[in-house]
């Protein structure tokens, strides 16, 4: 029996099946929503939603932001506005924590009020491993009875510091302890992003192992996170041996340590996809290791994103062929036309 055998159960509150044979997957994120956030945001995802029909939304963290998540009141609200626009097209819809959502001090549970809305089937994730949004989705066949394709969810944590201090690396407001820590040919954009921690990784390790003994093969995936891993750097480095496509405006903003996730899912041989957010001016995809990496670019309003970037990335599951995950970016602002076009 594996240790976090209960954390791979199938979700009963709205189940994930496929439907004909297809099974569609819509991943955006970076809304950084705040209290009296620009309804652009509502409007856009809802425009993003009727014009793909989504099986399943997926939020990739920084959820929200500055003072939406100063209470839970203010978290509440803010989702309610959400999750309603879920709610109307019956739509389920998960999310994971990015570092905007982590670095506010709080002094209540976010997954409480995640865990209330209707049509969010977020998973709180095993006590004992670091971080809180880590869990699978799997989803079934018609049927209901066999597990076709699973959605990896990871907290990526926030900043680099507290994993130093956690584990007596020294003090990231020393300089030297810096320089040491964050070499330059290593780190992204801001030196100073957290990386997953061992335990996460062998906690979706077994969980593959698991999956595989109970189907009797390997489950094919989708992992997404917010903080890109270090790998990201690799298909913007070299686009021709990656089938690189797609746009990059800043530079990969990963942790400068390597948690060895990709590693994990090239061992296990069943995540064939992972799609990152926080960097919110990339769309872009290549593949290293078999592994295609991706972005979805950002959502917000209320933070920067580019307009002819602005919107989401979608999976297409065929239900013959799981494994063979078709994707490709789509815009906010066609949706946006299309409708008020009529």
């Amino acid at each position: 029996m594996y240790e976090h055998e209960a954390s791979y159960e199938i979700p009963n509150k709205l189940p994930l099946r496929f439907k004909n044979g297809k099974f569609r997957i819509l991943s955006v994120s970076d809304l950084h929503g705040v209290v009296n956030y620009d309804r652009r945001l509502t409007r856009d995802l809802a425009a993003l939603l009727d014009g793909v029909k989504p099986d399943l939304l997926l939020i990739l963290g920084d959820v929200a932001d500055h003072d939406a998540v100063e209470s839970a009141e203010n978290l509440r609200g803010y989702l309610t506005d959400l999750n309603a626009v879920m709610a109307a097209r019956n739509i389920p819809w998960a999310h994971t924590f990015g570092n905007h959502d982590c670095e506010a001090h709080r002094s209540f549970s976010q997954m409480d009020v995640y865990e209330e809305m209707s049509h969010c089937v977020s998973k709180r994730g095993p006590a004992d491993v670091s971080g809180v949004t880590n869990y699978v989705l799997p989803i079934a066949d018609e049927t209901g009875e066999n597990v076709r394709f699973n959605v990896w969810m990871l907290d990526s944590h926030d900043w680099l510091g507290d994993y130093m201090r956690q584990y007596g690396l020294g003090d990231p407001a020393n300089k030297w302890d810096m320089q040491c820590a964050y070499p330059s040919c290593l780190h992204g954009w801001a030196q100073t992003y957290d990386t997953l921690r061992f335990d996460q990784v062998m906690w979706y390790y077994n969980g593959s192992r698991f999956f595989e003994r109970n189907t009797g093969h390997k489950v094919p995936g989708l992992l997404g996170l917010h903080i890109p891993l270090p790998e990201y750097r690799v298909i913007y480095q070299n686009p021709a041996e990656s089938y690189y496509e797609g746009i990059m405006r800043e530079t990969v903003g990963n942790s400068p340590v390597n948690s060895g996730l990709l590693n994990a899912m090239v061992e296990r041989g069943d995540v064939k996809t992972v799609v990152a957010g926080h960097d919110h001016i990339n769309d872009c995809a290549g593949s290293f290791m078999g592994v295609k990496l991706t972005y979805d670019a950002g959502l917000s309003y209320d933070c920067y994103c580019d307009d002819d970037l602005r919107g989401g990335r979608v999976f297409d599951l065929d239900a013959k062929n799981p494994a063979d995950v078709k994707t490709y970016m789509v815009r906010a602002r066609d949706f946006v036309k299309a409708e008020e076009n009529g």
